[in-house]
């Protein structure tokens, strides 16, 4: 095991299958691990499942990679295309953002705070944090007008 810290839900995994391999019942297990985890449990039917599961020999205590569609709205292009439309106008919207990308709503406002970092303060797009510069330059004009 590598020292980063596991899911709650993994590290449940991990003890329904020591416990299983060991013969307790899954009744027993499930209360083993409310004791254990209280609120963040697995539910008393996801402990029966993963039981059954590692009695039929699974190994893994992941889940299973799944078949659906991969999120591809919010791409480095994508966010990269965002920053070029707000650096070039200031006071565009989302919704205009948007229609010119061609994503949704959604996933521009997400772009834009989450992945830049920005916020509209005013009609307009700013950094949420300032550079040192911009620092030291507010600074200096605070000093004057003082």
């Amino acid at each position: 095991m590598t020292e980063r810290e596991l899911h709650p839900s993994v590290a449940q995994r991990i003890v329904i299958k020591f416990l299983t391999n060991e013969g307790v019942k899954p009744s027993e297990i499930s209360t083993r691990l409310q004791a254990q985890f209280g609120d963040t449990t697995l539910s008393q039917n996801r402990v029966y499942t993963w039981a059954r599961e590692f009695r039929v020999g699974r190994e893994r205590v992941e889940n299973e990679s799944h078949g659906r569609r991969p999120r591809s709205s919010l791409t480095d292009d994508n966010i990269s295309a965002v920053r070029q439309l707000i650096e070039g106008d200031r006071r565009l919207t989302v919704q205009e953002i948007s229609s010119e990308i061609g994503i949704s709503y959604g996933s521009i406002q997400s772009a834009i705070t989450d992945h830049l970092g920005i916020r509209k303060i005013c009609a307009r797009w700013v950094p949420r944090l300032l550079t040192g510069n911009q620092k030291q330059v507010r600074s200096e004009i605070a000093g004057r007008l003082l």
